[in-house]
């Protein structure tokens, strides 16, 4: 679903670029761009250079920025750089805040939010960067346009985030930072990070490892952010950083919790992607009371939950209860992936590509009046009694198959954490499903993603865990 319309309320690109114009003021663009036999302009957006010359072209056309792309660099999307600059503005209004300076930790080759800053709103900023290419690229990138007085670069040669700029030499302070941390630990989780659940993404990949990859992936990275900004807690009002992963959020609000510190969040919707912006401070305001989280215009859903009752001769945690769940996932042709343990709790990603759960009662009658049948023809038609009993079992087992799948599915193959990769075929339900312990009890709890079969799906998942949980 495109989320354009949850997009900060200021974006442009709420409305999509006129592609029409650009291919008209653009040689390169017309050269990339496709017209159809209704005269509607497009790109392919799974080529890197047609992003890369969609990408050069905004930036000139409404901001008038000559911004130089490298081939082998990430090509930053306009619509998600621009949510976090003008969230950055209302959280700089909110504290009554002029003459503003800025930081951009790992500010990358294009130098992309030190410009946008300083083009948009002549806020000073230092970009930091640690790799040699994508500093030398910055720094023609901010010459080109003319706009050093606004913007300083530093090299990073430390093994610090922000630390090694607070010195007796370099007294540097900031109003705000801001951080596009890497996502990922490895490039094999680079690969596997995303659901199988989701279709194939619409836009072509690009980016070097330095600019994706760190030691850790994105939580350590944002956890160091953390304890350093403790130690400069005077030296920036407001520390942000952007989050890509959901539960990452969730790990680092746990954190800023935990130590009592004043935060506040939102979301940064654009096309087919959701991405997390984390704000904090050690000051004496409350930014979020003053500039609340955005989610909150989307439609909030609150997981449904079941408590799971006690097993006969079995032990009363979390651990059984996943282990008998995902027996029953299995059973339901259902596909599911561990993504989180953290103390008593247990969180899956479940998928769903047909419906296996429903009409139970149905399939079992349909069962009996099959097995019947084949007993009763087995009987009729093969005088060896040995040989009727195996047709009979066979005939059960095929029945059994019914009940359990709901068509001919053939059983899917078992692997670790019973992970398929699908087909981009519409799924039924995406689900993310809990098994947390609260107090004495166990409890589930299943949250919908998105599929066809909605949150009554979900209803009918959790019915189906009632009636077979004995």
């Amino acid at each position: 679903m495109a989320l354009n319309k949850y997009m900060h309320p200021r974006n442009i690109y709420k409305t999509p670029p006129d592609f029409c114009k650009l291919a008209k003021q653009f040689p390169d663009f017309l050269r990339i761009a496709k017209t159809d036999v209704t005269g509607k302009v497009s790109i392919d957006f799974k080529d890197p250079q047609s992003l890369r010359i969609l990408t050069k072209c905004l930036l000139m056309s409404d901001f008038n920025l000559d911004v130089d792309i490298p081939d082998d660099k990430l090509v930053p999307t306009l619509p998600l750089r621009l949510n976090y600059i003008l969230w950055l503005e209302d959280l700089l209004n909110s504290i009554k805040k002029d003459d503003v300076k800025g930081l951009d930790i790992g500010t990358g080759a294009c130098a992309i939010y030190p410009l946008l800053a300083a083009k948009k709103n002549e806020w000073h900023m230092v970009g930091t960067e640690s790799d040699a290419d994508s500093f030398l690229k910055a720094q023609e990138n901010i010459q080109k346009n003319k706009l050093e007085s606004l913007i300083e670069l530093k090299k990073n040669t430390s093994s610090t985030l922000i630390t090694y700029l607070f010195t007796d030499e370099t007294p540097y302070t900031f109003d705000f930072c801001m951080c596009n941390p890497p996502f990922y630990s490895s490039l094999q989780e680079l690969y596997e990070s995303r659901s199988p659940a989701r279709p194939p993404p619409k836009n072509g990949f690009t980016g070097s490892p330095h600019e994706l990859i760190t030691e850790g992936g994105e939580l350590k990275f944002c956890r160091k952010l953390l304890k350093e900004s403790k130690e400069q807690k005077d030296k920036i009002r407001i520390f942000t950083t952007m989050v890509g992963h959901k539960y990452n959020l969730a790990e680092l609000i746990q954190d800023l919790k935990a130590d009592k510190i004043i935060y506040t969040h939102t979301e940064f919707c654009q096309g087919r992607v959701t991405r997390w912006g984390l704000a904090w401070t050690f000051q004496d305001y409350n930014i979020h009371e003053l500039v609340p989280s955005r989610d909150k215009l989307r439609k909030k859903t609150l997981p449904l939950t079941y408590l799971l009752p006690e097993l006969p001769n079995c032990v009363y945690n979390v651990e059984t209860a996943v282990t008998k769940i995902k027996n029953m996932l299995i059973d339901l042709n259902m596909m599911y992936k561990v993504i989180e343990k953290r103390g008593n709790n247990i969180c899956l990603d479940v998928i769903a590509k047909t419906n296996t759960w429903s009409n139970q009662r149905r399939k079992k009658r349909m069962m009996k009046r099959i097995e019947a049948e084949n007993v009763k023809k087995i009987k009729h038609d093969t005088a060896d009694k040995v040989d009727a009993e195996q047709h009979v079992n066979d005939a059960v087992d095929a029945s059994s198959s019914l009940i359990s799948n709901g068509s001919s599915i053939s059983p899917i193959p078992e692997t670790n954490d019973h992970t398929q990769n699908i087909t981009e075929t519409e799924h039924v339900i995406h689900a993310i499903l809990k098994v947390i312990k609260k107090e004495n009890d166990v409890l589930l709890q299943m949250e919908l993603v998105d599929g066809t079969a909605g949150k009554e799906g979900l209803h009918q998942i959790i019915q189906y865990i009632k009636n077979n949980w004995k």
